[in-house]
């Protein structure tokens, strides 16, 4: 019996965990790192201060699983995006709407504001450092693939990937409340500038 209720227990605490990253994500995506405080991810959790603190010693640590927890998420769309048989142009149209949808949208948002974040941890900046090159490894085949079937624009797929990815994350970090309003106009937009 107790170790039912053990597991019980854990199995509790890892969902609260959940919740509150899940706060946390949505609350450093909207007002950044430095304008985020441990308070404010209570209140978009539902639970008290006090109580947040029996979980994370310090917002730090909250940022810090918060990204391992989101990029966790991410690498299950890479993955997933990898291993389709889709055409290329159908594989970023997805990358592409699964970037701008509500709760992706936030870790791209997390990223940019962990990039002009000054005091970053160093683990922090390694994670960041290896979700952008993930992104980067899984689009640049696509688009090259994308070249030689005639669907994308015959330029130098790196630089491609990048301008996409930049024009990408300045769509989310200026117009994330909206992005769901006009989601398949902004992504015919977007995919005109590597369309050929």
């Amino acid at each position: 019996m107790a170790r039912y209720k053990k597991e019980q227990t854990e199995q509790i605490r890892e969902e609260r965990k959940d919740q509150i990253l899940r706060a946390a994500l949505q609350v450093f995506a909207e007002y950044g790192i430095e304008g985020t405080k441990m308070s404010m991810i209570a209140k978009a959790a539902g639970l008290s201060h006090g109580l947040i603190y029996h979980y994370f010693e310090s917002k730090e640590e909250v940022l810090t699983e918060c990204f391992l927890w989101a990029t966790d998420g991410a690498e299950q769309m890479i993955e997933e995006i990898h291993s389709s048989s889709a055409a290329p142009l159908e594989k970023i149209t997805h990358f592409t709407r699964s970037a701008l949808t509500a709760g992706s949208h936030e870790v791209f948002r997390l990223i940019q504001s962990c990039l002009t974040y000054p005091n970053l941890d160093q683990e922090s900046q390694k994670l960041i450092q290896r979700t952008a090159e993930k992104y980067v490894q899984l689009l640049v085949p696509i688009f090259a693939e994308g070249q030689r079937r005639g669907e994308i624009v015959e330029e130098d797929p790196d630089k491609l990937v990048n301008l996409y990815l930049t024009v990408l994350s300045g769509l989310i970090a200026e117009n994330a409340a909206g992005l769901n309003q006009h989601l398949d106009w902004t992504i015919r937009m977007l995919l005109r500038i590597i369309k050929e």
